[in-house]
């Protein structure tokens, strides 16, 4: 397998961590059947086969909530088209998380912040594309977080235009930047897919930003 997290990790660990990943001997896909799906779906096998190699250990588990897919969009969907509303606000989706020796998450939500004001704080958020802001990681933890244009049809009184997604994971040597990244941006992605954004917004393969 080709390494995507700075160590030269072999199939077989990383299938060793698919098929052994609980330690009542039950599999992660057999323990956690839509949290299993959900983040495959959203990263991508060999992304995830990666991830649990760095962070495999003999309570390797899925840490969030069960929400497929398919309840992922319909409510972003259903935010999108909705009146907003002032005092909940928009909901924040834990989409995938993984805990074991270190911890990944993700998450993803209609962004608390406009468009103009994105554009306007650059101390924290710099441009990637037209459509693509990043921020910086030392403002928000290490974290990779980026947020993009996405209009959602039918709802021409959107009230947010921006989706965020927002990736967490074990600490570098364990998970190279370059790794961190990537996982953001196949998140992204898979979003923006999944969603039909009629937009059509620009994720960059990389998450260099302009100068």
């Amino acid at each position: 397998m080709r390494s995507l997290t700075g160590f030269s990790w072999c199939g077989a660990l990383a299938m060793l961590a698919l098929s052994t990943g609980c330690s009542n001997g039950q599999s992660l896909s057999e323990k956690y059947p839509t949290q299993w799906k959900t983040c495959n779906a959203l990263f991508g096998a060999e992304n995830m086969e990666s991830l649990q190699a760095v962070i495999d250990s003999g309570d390797l588990k899925f840490s969030n909530s069960a929400l497929s897919v398919d309840q992922l969009m319909k409510g972003l969907t259903r935010e999108a088209i909705d009146p907003y509303d002032e005092i909940r606000g928009f909901k924040e989706y834990e989409t995938c998380g993984l805990s074991g020796n270190g911890r990944f998450t993700a998450m993803a939500r209609w962004a608390a912040d406009s468009l103009k004001s994105v554009q306007t704080n650059t101390e924290r958020w710099q441009r990637a594309t037209a459509d693509v802001y990043v921020a910086d990681p030392s403002s928000v933890g290490g974290d990779v977080d980026l947020v993009f244009r996405c209009a959602i049809k039918g709802a021409s009184g959107q009230a947010q235009v921006l989706l965020e997604a927002r990736v967490s994971a074990p600490n570098s040597p364990r998970v190279s930047e370059a790794f961190h990244k990537q996982l953001a941006v196949k998140l992204a992605r898979t979003l923006r897919d999944e969603l039909s954004c009629t937009n059509e917004p620009d994720i960059p393969d990389r998450l260099d930003v302009d100068g």
